[in-house]
């Protein structure tokens, strides 16, 4: 299985160090007895370095995954969070790793004026097919996939959400 895994690539990233997807990806593949190919955008060289050669870089390799896993560190690029929506675009099944009580799962937040515990981040749950606390749990929603058992969300869930909203405001 190809697997394609988005999160902070800086050395001060909270893995301390910027080739942190080989431990991650040897994990999983312990875990979930899972022969995992990681698709490392950091190991495939950028040509110019540029902006666009990074971004088209990262575009064609989630295209030639067959799942994207996003670590949702609390010190996450934006980088991460539109690899979700490329995986989404090339109908990729989207797994997010969001430490509970990390500021996209679990914490609490104040939302309206008005402190939400347990808070979920809606864009990361909306999105992500399935979001995991830990590594285990990355493991087992792997195997799920692998036998046919993941339920993915297309792009359109975008459009979906808009539509429902509109309605809402309709009433």
């Amino acid at each position: 299985m190809k697997i394609y895994i988005a999160g902070k690539v800086s050395n001060n990233s909270s893995f301390g160090t910027h080739d942190w997807r080989d431990g991650f990806c040897g994990e999983l593949a312990k875990l979930s007895g899972l022969n995992l190919e990681s698709l490392d955008p950091i190991k495939v060289e950028t040509p110019n370095m540029l902006a666009e050669d990074v971004f088209a870089k990262d575009c064609y390799l989630i295209s030639q995954s067959d799942v994207v896993v996003v670590y949702l560190s609390d010190d996450i690029s934006v980088g991460g969070s539109q690899e979700i929506l490329i995986g989404k675009y090339f109908n990729k099944p989207v797994i997010g790793l969001a430490p509970r009580g990390g500021k996209f799962n679990g914490s609490s937040r104040k939302v309206g004026g008005q402190i939400k515990e347990n808070y979920r981040d809606p864009f990361v749950f909306s999105t992500c097919d399935a979001v995991c606390d830990d590594v285990a749990d990355v493991a087992q929603k792997l195997i799920k996939l692998n036998n046919g058992e993941l339920k993915t969300k297309a792009l359109n869930l975008i459009a979906d959400a808009a539509k429902g909203f509109e309605k809402e405001l309709k009433k």
